[in-house]
């Protein structure tokens, strides 16, 4: 109460500082001020203790080990039971406002696990406010069960318990009998603190397994694991550590001396087995890989260190295409901070309302009237700025964010065109474009059907775009889904088409209303016969289909002039109108 006292009456707090420095105050009630302040602000002091003293107490008696982080990420309260699991024997004063990656550090070694961990648990959900739950390695014998959930104030809760107990028997995989992560890392920490030798770490990302296991089903894709396993370790060291560390990921371990080259022509014949396809039963399935690789201790010599480098080489390959190696560089390291700042801006877009729509109408070449108008989406971060959708889509794919800003989209689509349709300034067709990821959700089709009921929207002006690679190179499950849509009464659009050298019969194999010529051809079509051609026979096509053609990126009047002398029957581009607000959208009429 002392010390209480003497802090309050200091005049450098802020109750006495607001008195004191109050001219109309009277000299002689400066003094009365003064006391009642500090009072005051005894009272706020004591009631502050006691209500976290009270939730203090409730936490120490719940069953779990739980955490509270405030709206800004950092710790409010912990409970004794999550402290006794930490390895290092600190209180909870000496945790203040550190965050829940600290705390994750603490009870994982492996911090790139944890990362992917909650990255797929907030992939599988569809609400961001839902709990999301992940297991980690521990530092004891326990893998430990996570789960984060948003709480009122716009902090998250974190509930930490055992899960089921992994003793030093089960560090092997049961499918394929290697060894499993736990195994790995430790091998990893071992070597890299007693080998005077380099140290190769290459992971493998096998490509395309889930539609391995949805097309033959899961005999099929656990054999086609165990054969790939075996491929691995032929093709490396015999001395090599071969790991599976993930359902469709598997890792090696190599000491060599100084032969990098060696090391990378091994993965190139282990690629070029997978191309050639890989055997089961009757069966002869090529199998698509991304191949990272890390070396200590130039790119690391810890645990942590390793396996980051390794799989940020391993994403850099996915990127490169299909049966592709990449060695870490620095680079990968700067390219990976802004993807992850990317993916956690995009969390917090929708709700920051930092994302918007922008329109870019159609023309009818013949009447020269706007007929349509494509959502084309845009983000202004208030941490980055303004970014491209080039590069946020990418990331909200590879990530799973793409379904909700989907959605979002959709939504916002439809609430715009209505509100210019009560001004009579709507045009015949809302175009809306669709990720290829996003058929990857069961209830895709469901959420559209229930979003058209409760807007009334109709859904025969509603045209939604696909790319011509994800519509020509997949599964007929996609091909069963856009019929849905379709006869539903919505219309099918080809984007981008003639970049995927797809064969312009296939074209017949779908139900299209629309077809987008690539802006590729577009540029040159005043000079180069060769893409005049491809836009008539495209024409062609599309004409003995019943389908519309729309010449994408127009810039200048010529190009106009020529895609409409070769048969298009709509256009779009900088020439005829830029992206617009929904509140600025309007009918475009050009000079004949």
């Amino acid at each position: 109460m002392t010390n209480q006292s003497f802090s309050l009456l200091n005049p450098s707090s802020d109750a006495v500082a607001s008195v004191w420095s109050n001219p109309w105050l009277p000299g002689g009630l400066l003094l009365g001020a003064m006391f009642i302040g500090a009072v005051w602000s005894w009272r706020r002091h004591v009631g502050a203790v006691r209500e976290q003293g009270a939730l203090q107490r409730t936490l120490d008696s719940l069953p779990d080990a739980v955490a509270l982080y405030n709206p800004k990420g950092q710790l409010t309260a912990i409970n004794r039971k999550l402290l006794k699991m930490l390895p290092l024997d600190v209180g909870a004063s000496a945790m203040a406002e550190s965050t829940s990656s600290d705390l994750y550090a603490q009870l994982s070694p492996d911090n790139l696990a944890v990362e992917k961990a909650r990255n797929r648990a907030r992939e599988a959900i569809e609400d961001p406010d839902s709990t999301i739950a992940f297991e980690l390695p521990s530092y004891g014998r326990d893998s430990l069960m996570v789960k984060e959930k948003a709480t009122e104030d716009g902090g998250v809760a974190i509930t930490v318990h055992g899960a089921q107990r992994h003793g030093v028997a089960h560090m092997n995989d049961p499918l394929t009998a290697l060894p499993n992560r736990a195994h790995l890392l430790s091998c990893i920490a071992k070597r890299c603190s007693r080998t005077r030798d380099q140290l190769a770490l290459v992971i493998v990302d096998l490509r395309g397994f889930r539609q391995i296991n949805d097309s033959y089903g899961n005999p099929v894709g656990d054999e086609l694991l165990k054969q790939t396993a075996i491929q691995l370790q032929h093709c490396m060291p015999s001395d090599s550590l071969i790991a599976r560390t993930a359902g469709d990921e598997f890792a090696a371990l190599i000491e060599f001396d100084n032969d990098r080259a060696a090391i990378e022509r091994r993965v190139s014949t282990f690629l070029a087995t997978l191309r050639c396809g890989v055997n089961v039963g009757t069966l002869n399935l090529p199998v698509r890989a991304c191949v990272g690789i890390a070396y200590a201790p130039e790119h690391g010599n810890t645990v942590t260190s390793l396996l980051k480098c390794a799989d940020s080489a391993c994403s850099h390959a996915k990127r490169r295409g299909h049966n592709s190696y990449m060695v870490y560089s620095s680079d990968h390291q700067k390219a990976a901070k802004r993807r992850h700042q990317l993916e956690m801006g995009l969390l917090q877009a929708v709700r920051k309302k930092e994302l918007s729509l922008q329109y870019q109408p159609q023309i009818d070449v013949q009447t020269r009237m706007t007929c349509g108008m494509e959502a084309l989406l845009r983000w202004n971060s208030g941490e980055l700025g303004s970014v491209s959708p080039g590069e946020f889509i990418e990331v909200a794919e590879q990530t799973g964010i793409i379904t909700r800003l989907g959605t979002w989209v959709l939504r916002q689509a439809i609430d715009d065109y209505q509100r210019l349709a009560q001004f009579g300034m709507s045009p015949a067709t809302l175009s809306v474009n669709l990720s290829r990821k996003q058929f990857d959700s069961t209830t895709m089709i469901s959420d559209i059907e229930r979003l058209l009921d409760e807007t009334g929207f109709d859904p025969s002006r509603l045209c939604l775009e696909i790319t011509e690679t994800a519509l020509f190179n997949d599964s007929t499950q996609l091909r069963t889904m856009l019929n849905k849509l379709t006869s539903m009464g919505m219309k099918l659009a080809i984007d981008d088409f003639g970049v995927g050298y797809s064969s312009l019969l296939e074209l017949r194999d779908f139900p299209i209303s629309e077809v987008k010529i690539d802006r590729a051809f577009v540029m040159d079509v005043t000079t180069n016969r060769n893409s005049q051609e491809i836009i008539r026979a495209i024409v062609n096509i599309a004409d003995s289909i019943g389908a519309h053609v729309v010449a994408e990126g127009i810039e200048t009047k010529e190009q106009f002039d020529k895609i409409a002398e070769l048969g298009c029957d709509r256009a779009q581009g900088y020439y005829l109108c830029m992206p617009m607000e929904a509140t600025t959208f309007p009918d475009v009429m050009l000079s004949a």
